[in-house]
């Protein structure tokens, strides 16, 4: 799997296990995730497979939907409304396993009711699996 790589850590409180860190993908798409517990540090690559508390995802377009407008819809997109707060549009890559991919990153949702593209808001975008 492809990594993605961390620009920053700033722990919440000193001497505290959780942080925001800053990352950024391969297409150069730059997010802040929360991560628990934290060992990474900045220059470390990481798996590129980021995850979500809560969040909601749904079809970005019918099927029977003019193609020009589907066309229109199937843009990734990812826009920062919060702290770990974030709305888009991604690709997905693996329904079954609940994988969207967006400017760069991979993120776990657990369930993607559709295949193709889809819009998604996050509530906090987090560090899964921090392994190589």
């Amino acid at each position: 799997m492809k990594t993605i790589t961390v620009i920053s850590v700033e722990p919440f409180t000193p001497g505290d296990e959780s942080a925001s860190v800053t990352l950024r993908s391969q297409e150069g798409a730059v997010v802040t995730a929360f991560c628990w517990p934290c060992t990474v540090k900045a220059g470390d690559s990481i798996t590129n497979r980021l995850s979500i508390l809560d969040g909601e995802i749904r079809a970005a377009f019918g099927s029977d939907w003019p193609q020009q407008e589907q066309e229109a819809l199937s843009v990734e997109s990812l826009e920062r409304i919060g702290h770990f707060k974030y709305r888009g549009t991604g690709r997905v890559i693996d329904q079954d396993a609940g994988l969207v991919a967006v400017n760069g990153y991979v993120i776990e949702f657990g369930s993607v009711p559709c295949d193709g593209y889809a819009q998604f808001e996050i509530v906090r975008l987090d560090i899964g699996d921090i392994g190589d």
